[in-house]
C-alpha cells in the first residue's frame, strides 16, 4: 500500500532515524557501484548479468516484489550484533532521498516477506496508512522494509549516498587480507560508475558483537572447504543468507 515518502520522511525524523540502508554481497555491490545505482534483483537478472543468489528470490517472484528496490531503516548488523546475512557491504543513504518528487510513494512491510503466508491480505503485509505506521512502528525494527516500488527497479547513488560501512572478516587469502581485496573491487566499480570520492568505512564492532565468531566459523566450515578448497577466503565476496 503506497505511503507518501515525504510523510513517512516525517515520522522517522520524529524518531531520530536520518538513514536508509541496503546490504548485498560484494559481487552484487560491485554491479551496483558500476552502474551508478541500486537495481532491483528483477533488473540486474532480466539485463543478463550476474549477481548473488538469495533464498528469497522465489518469494520475490511469487510475491510480485522481484522489480522492487529493498531499503532498512536501521543497521542491521549493528542492531543484530550479528553479520548481515544478506551481504558485508552496507549502502547508507541519506534519508532525504525520501523527499524527492520522483519519489512520490513508498510502501513499507509489517515483517520481512520471506515469512509471508499465501492467503495473506495487503493490510496482513504493509502499513495501510501513514498514520497506522506513524503509531506501530517502532524504532530498530529491521522486520519492516521500505519498498520502493514505482522507480522503474533503479535508484541512482548520487546524490543520497552517504557512504559505505565493509565487514572486516579478518581472513588472509595469498597473502593478502580479504578486507583489503574487497576494498580494491568495491573502488574499481565506483570509478568505473563515476564515483570517484566515495568513502568505504570499515566496520568498528563492539566486543560482544557476534560476528568475527560467524566469520571464523563460516572459514573453517567443511562445506565451503568443499565448495572453495584452498581458495575458501574468496568466499567473502559471494556471501549471503545462503552462504
Amino acid at each position: 500500500m503506497e505511503l507518501d515518502s515525504k510523510s513517512v520522511m516525517d515520522v522517522l525524523r520524529k524518531l531520530d532515524i536520518d538513514t536508509l540502508h541496503h546490504a548485498n554481497t560484494i559481487q552484487t555491490s560491485c554491479v551496483f557501484l558500476q552502474h551508478g545505482r541500486l537495481l532491483s534483483r528483477g533488473t540486474v537478472d532480466e539485463k543478463g548479468i550476474e549477481q548473488t543468489p538469495q533464498k528469497s528470490d522465489g518469494l520475490d517472484r511469487r510475491y510480485g516484489i522481484w522489480y522492487d528496490i529493498f531499503l532498512d531503516s536501521v543497521d542491521i548488523h549493528a542492531r543484530a550484533s550479528s553479520r548481515n546475512f544478506y551481504g558485508p557491504v552496507l549502502f547508507r543513504f541519506n534519508l532525504d532521498l525520501l523527499g524527492e518528487d520522483w519519489l512520490p510513494s513508498v510502501w513499507i512491510t509489517k515483517k520481512n516477506p520471506t515469512e509471508w503466508k499465501d492467503g495473506e491480505t495487503a493490510a496482513d503485509r504493509y502499513y495501510s496508512s501513514v498514520e497506522e505506521f506513524k503509531a506501530r512502528y517502532k524504532k530498530g525494527n529491521f522486520g519492516s522494509m521500505f519498498m520502493l516500488r514505482h522507480v522503474g527497479g533503479v535508484l541512482r547513488l548520487t546524490p543520497h549516498l552517504r557512504d559505505i560501512v565493509l565487514d572486516d572478516p579478518q581472513w588472509d587469502y595469498q597473502d593478502t587480507d580479504v578486507y583489503s581485496q574487497a576494498v580494491g573491487a568495491l573502488r574499481a566499480s565506483a570509478w568505473q560508475g563515476g564515483l570517484k570520492s566515495l568513502d568505504i568505512l570499515k566496520r568498528q564492532c563492539p566486543d560482544a558483537c557476534k560476528c568475527k565468531k560467524q566469520y571464523s566459523d563460516v572459514l573453517s566450515d567443511a562445506e565451503a572447504k568443499k565448495k572453495y578448497g584452498k581458495q575458501t577466503a574468496k568466499q567473502f565476496f559471494f556471501m549471503a543468507d545462503d552462504a
